[in-house]
This record gives C-alpha cells, structure tokens and sequence, in this order.
C-alpha cells in the first residue's frame, strides 16, 4: 500500500467530524509512509470514500469505479460509512450508501447502531467492520475541575440541523428565565428557528481552542437524534466532561454509557443533570480517555486497508 486516494480534503478549521477524521486519518498515513493524494492520479492503490457524493474536488463514486474499471482494476476501495436519512430526515442517502457499498472491499461503520440500521434497510452487513471515531488527546484533555454551586454546561456542533437537538437546547434555555442554577454554553451554528435568551454563544471552534473552551465546563449535553457517532460528545468527553443523552440518540450511547446518563424527557433530563453534579468525580473517573484517542481509530482503519492487500 503506497498511494491513498481521498475524495474529501483535510481542513484545519471548524468543520464537520468527517472532514477532520480526514485530515487525522491523512497525517497518520504519511507517518507510515504512504503518499496521499485528493486528485484521482495514476498510481493509487487505495481509493478511501468518505462519501459516494461528488466531494471538495468533485471526485464521486462514478469517479472512482471508472478508475478501477478502465485504469487499474487491481485498485482496492475502503468506504467509511457515517451517514444515513435518520440524521437529517433526508430522503436519499440511504439507498446511495447501500448501493455504493456493493462496489468497495471493505466497508466500515462508525457505530453498531448505524450497522444495524442499514442491516434493517435491506444491506448486507456480515462482512462489515465497526471502528468508531476519535479524537486529538492533544487538543482535548481533562484538567482539575472546582465543584462549583453553578453547574455549567455545554455542547457544540458545527451543523445546525434542527435535530443536533435545538429542542432540548431551547428548554435549557427557557429553563434559565426562572433558574439560576445552570449556566449553558453553545459552542458553533446556533439553528435560527429560536433566538437563545440566557445562553452563551460562542462561534464555531475546533482543535486547541475548542478543548480549552470545552474544559471550562462541567457537563457535556447532546441533544442529537439518529447521531450515526459524530465527533461532538468524544470530544466532550475526552475534555473531563460526563456526558448527557438523549435515548434515541443513535450510535452516541455506544461511546458514552459508560460516563453518562440518558434521557428522555425534558423533566427526565433535570433528573439525571441533578444525578450527574452530584456525582461528577464518579462520573469522571468512568471516562476511557483511550478509547477516545484518534490515533487508534486510524491504527485500526490502517490495519483495514492492509488486510485489503494480502
């Protein structure tokens, strides 16, 4: 294996999990000395799809196939699957998925739940793999914490899709017009439908500065429905913060059941916020902080791409 091909680009900058899965999976590949390239060029041997969709330089899984038919048959084809109609209420991704998924040799979900879920949509997924995600240890780490009276919250997402959890986010928020006992933080895209009252908003971070704000906090919250596993609650939690779900969260509880508590109901949510500020040091010290760390999720897709090749 000497020549990847991505059809997404790396981005220093706040964006969406993918993409900095992408440049995560990208600087680890050239550690082991493979070359990278986002141009479909003579000479790859593996072609990573991050979607079957025309991506940053147009590059599609239309693309892709024609290299492998009429260029270099012998080409391999990894597709990491993080997506599906649930997230977003869309009506077309999951057919595309299924069908791109016929044509590649390995096919690899970011959580069980999403595993399950095209399973239930008619894919075969016996010979599919799950590697969840992770996140920069380096960027996101715990640090000592004052109990303070006040518990302060926070979460942040970089889409503003209605179902990253804005009702929850809009309850804390009116929840606030008559409590003082919380103070919550919004960190990225606030979804335009509510105009927060009594939230902090703070503009979309990533990387060093996204973990420092993150680590001024107490309790991470997600609201997030159908989350296939994003990016938001790892890093959340690898920055010391507990975790707090909603039930239908999708492949979020895989990775926080362990810290956290799930929820249902806004009254059910107050109930385990009380549960978790009075048990935040028992709640922090469940945390993996390994099983957060992106350099394994890149070693185990590294391992993926090798076995392609024997």
């Amino acid at each position: 294996m000497k020549k990847v091909f991505f059809n997404r680009i790396p981005r220093h900058e706040p964006y969406g999990g993918g993409s900095h899965f992408v440049t995560a999976m990208v600087d680890y590949l050239k550690t082991k000395g493979c070359e990278v390239c986002f141009d479909i060029v003579p000479g790859i041997d593996t072609m990573f799809m991050i979607d079957p969709r025309p991506g940053d330089k147009g590059y599609s899984i239309n693309h892709i196939l024609a290299y492998k038919y009429n260029y270099n048959p012998e080409v391999k084809i990894l597709h990491r699957i993080n997506e599906c109609d649930a997230r977003k209420n869309t009506t077309f991704m999951d057919n595309m998925l299924i069908k791109s998924a016929n044509y590649c040799d390995s096919v690899i979900f970011i959580s069980e739940w999403l595993q399950k879920y095209f399973n239930t949509k008619g894919m075969n997924t016996s010979s599919t793999s799950i590697i969840y995600n992770g996140c920069n240890l380096n960027h996101f780490y715990a640090s000592e914490k004052n109990n303070n009276k006040k518990i302060k919250l926070v979460t942040h997402h970089w889409s503003d899709n209605w179902l990253k959890g804005f009702d929850l986010y809009k309850q804390i928020d009116e929840y606030m017009n008559e409590n003082d006992d919380i103070e919550f933080t919004y960190v990225g895209r606030y979804n335009k439908a509510y105009i927060p009252k009594n939230t902090k908003i703070v503009n979309p971070l990533h990387g060093e500065s996204l973990g420092e704000e993150l680590r001024n906090h107490d309790i991470y919250v997600t609201a997030s429905r159908s989350e296939p596993c994003g990016m938001h609650h790892i890093e959340g939690a690898a920055s010391g913060l507990p975790v707090i779900y909603h039930e239908d969260t999708g492949g979020i509880v895989e990775m926080c059941k362990n810290h956290g508590e799930s929820y249902d109901t806004f009254n059910e949510f107050l109930t385990k916020l009380s549960l978790v500020r009075d048990n935040l040091d028992k709640y922090r010290k469940k945390i993996n902080y390994s099983n957060l760390d992106i350099e394994k999720c890149c070693e185990k897709f590294y391992n993926k791409m090798l076995e392609m090749h024997k």
